[in-house]
């Protein structure tokens, strides 16, 4: 191994590192202090998972997360979403997590 290889080599592994952090449940400096909550939500007329994620991204206050990113994690707790391709009726319960 030459010296290229090496700083390439401890490049990819710093990133490894820098990235498993990253993917972290709890904010940096937070002791691992955030608790998860969960709760179900039931769906209203004019609700839309879009909608939904972005009032409980607002409750996320224990982890730093995107609408995008909290739109999965709906699809995630609640697998039946999947064979109705996302499609959600007034009365359908959501489970929903998130930190605080």
């Amino acid at each position: 191994m030459n010296g290229n290889q090496a700083v390439v080599g401890g490049a990819i592994a710093l990133a490894a590192v820098i990235c498993a952090g990253a993917a972290s449940d709890h904010l940096p400096g937070d002791g691992g202090s955030a608790v998860l909550v969960e709760e179900v939500y039931t769906v209203r007329p004019g609700d839309t998972l879009w909608g939904i994620a972005e009032t409980y991204v607002e409750k996320n206050t224990g982890s730093c997360r995107s609408i995008p990113e909290y739109k999965e994690s709906i699809y995630e707790n609640n697998p039946w979403l999947v064979d109705r391709k996302g499609l959600i009726r007034p009365g359908d319960e959501l489970r929903m997590t998130y930190w605080v």
